[in-house]
């Protein structure tokens, strides 16, 4: 079929439609199809981009705009047949293909009339929407090799200057992310009429996967320049007859260049990378492709997706079919396999998790399996980053309070848990709660571990922390207490107080209550241990050392008073008293003490402090009193009770000691000591009901 014969055929369409009143509604439909009336622009940049064009350029004129491109696919009959047709293009057995000249194409009549095309050995313009005519057009040799169209504003409906201020305001929209996911054309320029030029150039990179994006606007002194990490493959999708067709998909996550202060140097596995000077910074909002922007899809990501969708007509949404899901599946293995390259590049930072999804980014349902496939890839795979740098599965990983990862090492860590637990352990903190980086971790399979499980370690394995605790500096320690301070107001304080990590000056560990501190220049003694000093006294933070303190004085660590002194003896003298003199000097240090301190008489109680009248020693509760001491007439029923007694006189020693016996016995029932009968019912050994104190 020649181009005449195609016209003549077109003819005859046309006139059907006018004789059945059907041209203007056909026009009004095609032509209405696309809310941005400039759509069009895009339509013009996919047929370039079939054509494997490099440099594309609009101009706009008074009273129209030309556009033309270095295409090297000119033209073919098939082409002319094709942007002359409603819905039919050659393109739909080309899945590589973007455009598709027909219903998109028709976004043009809504400025013009007549449409000019020249592009190899085909000239033409097209009148009522579908005719080829080329009446008083001559052979272009500028065109043999490349594309080059026309629209004059020839449209009634649509007056020259508004047809220039939405056309204006639509090339000036062109941004960073037009040429973002196209592989061919690398370079957009626009004329204006007041001769003010723009452009867009997506130039590649050294770099792998980086592609740098400038962009200038008219008026603009210089172009600014966007960089983004880019990861693209091929993959095969379905179609609807469930014949397979291969479709190209690509991701991109925005690049931010860092301050120099803030760069670091990176480890011996990434020696390429001399210094850190990127980071990758969320886009909000991502966007969705189909090649251009998806205006109406909304992903709520923060990194742009493209693959080819399928759509609607103004390809400003994609459509719920199979096909898509295979494609969005796609991308989520896409992503999922870009943060291997993201690592090794030493961009995958406790900030770029900022970029990732989260719970509360409420995906619509369409993208929830992206999400999920990344929570999946960062459990069980190295990539996390860590707080001492390396990666490591969020399964294996730890994340406590900075403050406790901060003193307790990886190394420390991987102690104190054991078997199979090795460095790195903990994880990079986000620099504050509940931000994004935060959600995303939240939701990974991350332990978390507290002051209260390292409190909880520290009780099961008290041998081994002890040689632990031996290897460190007076400096840590004095930290150690002051990490475990608020421990002290949380169910774990008791747990505390019975652990011996109060180092002394003679180099053990004790409780806190089996301590004191150093007192009257004595820093060492047996008989009461004193914690070793420089705990709380050394380094040059005072509120440190005022913590520390605090904390050995809230885990039961004392100053040495006349209370403590005695205590030391109790422990010392009065455990096992079997077959001692009676110590008159110590009696009369405890009675002093009482008589000062009646409410403290209950430290004696577990202490046998007393002779008794057969020699032996007992405690206060196995003591009565009677004449001289104290009258109570116990005397004759507890000798009646004979042996079944379970309690003694004092001894006499203590009628012949300095000490009257009136202080004695007033001292004596302080203490404990009996001074009536208790009557209740027992059972004797001879199974009798007795009465007993």
């Amino acid at each position: 079929m020649s181009l005449e014969e195609l016209r003549l055929k077109r003819l005859k369409w046309v006139e059907a439609n006018r004789e059945n009143g059907f041209d203007d509604g056909i026009r009004s439909l095609l032509t209405d199809l696309y809310p941005d009336n400039a759509h069009f622009i895009y339509e013009l940049l996919q047929n370039a981009e079939d054509a494997r064009a490099t440099e594309v350029r609009f101009t706009l004129r008074e009273d129209s705009v030309e556009f033309e491109h270095n295409g090297a696919q000119l033209f073919t009959l098939e082409d002319v047949d094709s942007i002359t047709s409603i819905g039919f293009s050659k393109k739909r057995e080309d899945h590589t293909s973007i455009g598709k000249f027909g219903v998109g194409f028709k976004a043009v009549f809504a400025y013009t009339e007549t449409p000019e095309i020249a592009s190899g050995e085909y000239h033409f313009r097209i009148r009522d929407l579908v005719v080829p005519d080329t009446e008083g057009l001559a052979f272009c040799p500028l065109c043999e090799k490349q594309t080059y169209f026309s629209f004059p504003f020839d449209n009634d409906a649509k007056p020259p200057e508004k047809a220039r201020a939405e056309i204006e305001r639509n090339l000036q929209k062109l941004d960073k992310s037009t040429l973002l996911f196209l592989s061919s054309i690398k370079k957009i320029e626009y004329r204006l009429t007041d001769s003010t030029e723009g452009f867009i150039e997506r130039r590649e990179t050294s770099q792998e996967n980086r592609i740098e994006i400038l962009v200038q606007h008219p008026g603009d002194s210089e172009p600014a320049s966007v960089s983004f990490l880019r990861f693209e493959k091929e993959v095969e999708v379905n179609d609807e007859d469930g014949e397979p067709k291969p479709c190209r998909i690509a991701i991109a996550f925005l690049l931010e260049r860092k301050q120099e202060q803030t760069a670091k140097r990176l480890n011996k596995k990434q020696k390429r990378y001399q210094s850190v000077q990127w980071r990758i910074k969320s886009l909000e909002p991502g966007q969705v492709f189909i090649y251009f922007p998806a205006e109406k899809e909304m992903s709520n990501l923060r990194f742009h997706l493209h693959a080819p969708f399928a759509s609607t007509v103004a390809r400003d949404s994609i459509r719920d079919c199979s096909e898509n899901n295979e494609l969005r599946d796609h991308l989520a293995d896409l992503i999922t396999e870009s943060m291997t390259s993201i690592r090794a590049q030493a961009l995958l930072t406790v900030e770029f998790l900022a970029t990732l999804p989260n719970g509360q980014d409420n995906l619509p349902p369409f993208y929830d399996p992206i999400m999920e496939k990344l929570i999946d890839v960062f459990n069980y795979e190295k990539l996390i980053p860590m707080k001492q740098g390396d990666h490591t599965p969020a399964k294996d990983a730890f994340r406590g309070l900075t403050r406790l990862s901060d003193h307790i090492e990886d190394k420390d860590l991987a102690m104190i848990l054991g078997d199979g637990h090795s460095p790195p352990l903990w994880i990079a903190n986000p620099p504050q709660l509940n931000q994004r980086e935060d959600r995303f971790l939240s939701m990974l399979e991350i332990t978390d571990w507290t002051t209260s499980d390292l409190v909880d370690e520290l009780s099961e394995k008290p041998d081994m922390i002890i040689r632990w605790l031996k290897r460190k500096t007076y400096e840590w320690h004095r930290r150690f207490y002051v990490l475990l301070l608020d421990e002290l107001e949380r169910d774990w304080s008791y747990t505390l107080r019975n652990l011996r990590i109060i180092r002394c000056s003679d180099k053990t560990y004790r409780r806190g209550t089996d301590c004191y501190f150093p007192s009257d220049g004595v820093e060492h003694d047996e008989a009461m241990p004193r914690v070793a000093k420089n705990l709380y006294l050394s380094g040059k933070d005072k509120n440190q050392q005022d913590k520390a303190r605090e904390f050995l004085k809230k885990i039961g660590v004392r100053e040495v008073g006349e209370e403590e002194r005695i205590e030391a003896i109790l422990r010392d003298r009065y455990k096992n008293n079997e077959g001692l003199g009676l110590k008159i000097k110590d009696i009369k240090r405890f009675i002093d003490f009482v008589e000062q301190h009646p409410e403290q008489a209950y430290m004696f109680a577990d202490y046998s402090i007393f002779k008794l009248t057969d020699g032996k020693w007992g405690k206060p509760s196995e003591v009565y009193l009677d004449s001289p001491f104290y009258k109570t007439g116990l005397s004759a029923y507890y000798e009646a009770l004979g042996e079944e007694a379970q309690c003694w006189a004092l001894s006499e020693d203590y009628e012949k000691c300095e000490i009257s016996a009136e202080r004695i016995g007033k001292f004596s029932k302080e203490v404990g000591a009996r001074t009536k009968v208790v009557v209740c019912d027992y059972l004797s050994p001879t199974g009798q009901s007795r009465m007993s104190s």
